[in-house]
């Protein structure tokens, strides 16, 4: 019987190794408070830090749901890492925006992170690292086409 290979269980396998690896690292660096995804969020909050971003715009970037990036935000701003500003045009809407504290933090984490990305690449050209992403792209278009958004 031949073998079938499940995509989606190879990715969850290297996705839980990737996650374990940068959260030793990490830990290593002296940053044991600060998850991966935490990491991630607060990059993105980072780079998008001129633009107007809400938290439905993070539950929906990272798939998440959104009692869980609630409580991510509330433990940022409880470390001094974001502020939450009333929106001009609706002040029932808050903006996040990270502060200098959360900029230096993700600058910091950023090198963890990239020590792992640079690990994680060895050997894989960048042909490979295209076809890779387009691959991913097209299995995240199939998954939004059946309605599932994360």
């Amino acid at each position: 019987m031949e073998h079938k290979i499940a995509l989606g269980f190879e990715m969850k396998c290297m996705s839980n190794m990737i996650t374990g690896f940068i959260g030793e690292e990490l830990t290593k660096a002296g940053f044991d408070e600060i998850t991966v995804t935490h990491g991630w969020i607060l990059g993105f909050l980072c780079r998008h830090n001129d633009e107007v971003v809400f938290q439905k715009d993070i539950e929906t970037r990272f798939g998440m749901p959104r009692s869980t990036v609630a409580n991510i935000m509330k433990q940022f701003e409880q470390k001094g890492y974001i502020t939450r500003q009333s929106d001009e045009k609706d002040t029932r809407l808050k903006r996040v925006v990270a502060t200098e504290k959360g900029k230096k933090v993700h600058e910091d984490t950023i090198k963890c992170i990239d020590h792992v990305n640079e690990l994680l690449e060895d050997g894989i050209s960048d042909e490979e690292k295209k076809a890779f992403t387009s691959m991913i792209d097209k299995m995240t278009a199939n998954m939004k086409r059946r309605g599932f958004e994360g």
